[in-house]
This record gives C-alpha cells, structure tokens and sequence, in this order.
C-alpha cells in the first residue's frame, strides 16, 4: 500500500507546486507613457503611474489626474500630491508582457512534470531503486 501512496503524493506535489506556480505575480515592466505625461495621463486614464521628475527622484501616484498645470494624485491611498507639469520628466505604467509571463509558466510546468515524473519513476515497484 504504501507503494502506491507514494506516486499519489508526488502528484499531488507537482499539482500543488504547479498551482503556487499561477499565484506568481505576472512579468510586468515600466512603460513611459507618450507623447509628453500630461497628454498620456489625459487620453490613456491610468489607474497608477511612476512619476519622475526632473531632479532623477520617483513617486507612484494613484489616479492621476491633470488641472491646469498640475499632476495631482494620491499616495498611499490617503494623501493628495500635486506636482508642477514643468518638474515631471516622464511617466510610466507597469504593463503586464504576455510572452514572457506565458514562457515563465511554461518553464515552471515542465519543470513540475520532470520532477514529478522522476518522483514516479524512482518510487515504482518495477524500477530498481539503485538506478535512479
């Protein structure tokens, strides 16, 4: 009986380490937004963008919004911060890339099915212990 347990676990492993695998965050990068921050802001309404001014400093704001010639947003999701259009060299959004997340996935599952396949093998009657 125990036998049989064995490769039973080791798929439940695999199945349990592909599934932690899917809570990984998504491969994602800083985009800068285009043609000048405060066009992007106005016509793209991003939910969150990193703004950097023009002393090489950074701050992530939450909907970001224009006024006259001002960025206004929220840090921290309480406190209000405005900046001169004039201090703010660029902004960026994360964006999520397709490719790399599904390649990152991808590596993950084969590499549980290798594992998991080694598991089973090596724990199998018919298999000599001492060859794997």
């Amino acid at each position: 009986m125990t036998s049989l347990m064995q490769p039973l676990r080791a798929w439940r492993s695999g199945i349990a380490c592909l599934l932690l695998l899917l809570y990984l965050p998504a491969c994602t990068s800083w985009h800068v937004g285009t043609p000048t921050p405060a066009q992007f802001v106005e016509t793209e309404h991003p939910q969150k963008v990193r703004v950097t001014r023009a002393d090489s400093t950074t701050i992530q704001l939450q909907s970001p919004v224009v006024r006259g010639d001002s960025l206004v947003g929220t840090v921290g999701g309480d406190s209000t911060v405005s900046l001169a259009l004039s201090e703010v060299r660029s902004v960026e959004v994360k964006q999520t890339s397709t490719g790399k997340t599904l390649l990152l996935i991808g590596a993950a599952v084969v590499v549980v099915v290798v594992v998991v396949n080694a598991i089973v093998l090596c724990s199998s009657e018919i298999d000599d212990l001492y060859h794997c």
